[in-house]
């Protein structure tokens, strides 16, 4: 038969209680505010979500609509080029786009697929030779984004094991399943609706697009700006960037890990690593550090790169690069 506790349990249990609380916070293992605590951001600059604006097709109304659009709102588009295809490959496409910061993305030389998987490669091959033509001072090797491009199916009679084969030899990273405005997403409202799902996930939206204001599967210009006027007005909550920049964060952050080495009233030192490859996956990840509550401003030092951070609401925010040197933060 169970009985009522004892005061004198009850008393040494309060007693407890209270001693526990009254530890310094780094005793307490639960606690997360604790000087040196860091926590990776899930997307850049702890965004909730990110979202890619892919073209294809490297069309003239990409360089007449879209691409002012985004320069005029300091958005980055990746853009899936067939180099061989005249008369749309240009000198704008060599020189122009690739200096607005726009990223070119690898959707087969030709974009008429191919009856073998020799005849594929090569189609692979050179459409990631020129894009690496005209962007040289970007570093070797390096991932390029790729897309599919539509083709008759008997051009295309590839398993895919083939397909992930020749990505896997060429660093080239598939974007995934086409999910096209004009197509399934028809109006601004529908593409914007696909924002704020990526938001409320916490995932990486996208919508790929042809025409904008012209040229085939097309999207009204009106449309595109209404989506991307919804972009601007949550980019406290998204990140919009290309597909291999998301991609690298995605899997650099998948398996890191931040460590406290060192916390103090003057100084703390955190380590940063993470199992993807660092030869391909170089991509800053962000980072949140908790900081003495007497710290406003501290300076973050990785290796020979220098920032001077603001403390708010007790953390400071950065970014840093895995399996690289450790991160000093110190006091301003």
């Amino acid at each position: 038969m169970q009985t009522a506790p004892s005061m004198v349990g009850l008393f040494a249990v309060a007693l407890l209680a209270v001693w526990m609380l009254s530890l310094p916070g780094p005793a307490r293992a639960a606690d997360a505010a604790a000087p040196g605590a860091t926590r990776i951001a899930p997307w850049k600059d702890d965004k909730k979500a990110a979202f890619l604006l892919m073209f294809d097709d490297n069309m003239p109304s990409h360089v007449k609509n879209v691409i002012p659009e985004l320069k005029k709102r300091n958005f980055t588009g990746t853009f899936y080029v067939n180099p061989g295809k005249k008369p749309f490959w240009t000198a704008v496409w060599e020189k122009d786009i690739p200096a607005a910061g726009m990223v070119l993305a690898n959707h087969t030389m030709h974009h008429t697929g191919a009856k073998d998987l020799a005849g594929l490669e090569e189609e692979i091959k050179q459409c990631s030779e020129a894009i690496n033509k005209v962007t040289p001072n970007c570093k070797e090797p390096r991932l390029l984004s790729f897309g599919t491009p539509g083709v008759n199916k008997d051009m295309w009679q590839f398993s895919k094991e083939q397909i992930s084969g020749l990505l896997a030899k060429y660093h080239l990273v598939d974007r995934g399943p086409f999910l096209g405005a004009a197509i399934h997403y028809k109006t601004g409202k529908d593409m914007a609706a696909v924002v704020d799902k990526a938001i409320a996930t916490g995932s990486a939206g996208y919508i790929v697009f042809h025409g904008v204001g012209g040229e085939w599967i097309s999207i009204p210009l009106p449309d595109f700006i209404e989506l991307l006027d919804h972009l601007v007005a949550r980019q406290d909550q998204v990140w919009v960037t290309d597909h291999i920049s998301a991609h690298k964060y995605e899997t650099e952050r998948a398996s890191a890990e931040a460590r406290v080495l060192e916390a103090t009233e003057k100084q703390i030192k955190l380590s940063l690593t993470s199992k993807a490859d660092a030869q391909l996956y170089d991509c800053p990840l962000t980072l949140v550090t908790q900081a003495p509550a007497a710290w406003q401003k501290c300076q973050v030092v990785q290796g020979a790169k220098k920032a001077s951070v603001a403390v708010i609401a007790g953390a400071a925010r950065f970014d840093a690069v895995p399996n690289a040197e450790p991160i000093t933060l110190q006091a301003e």
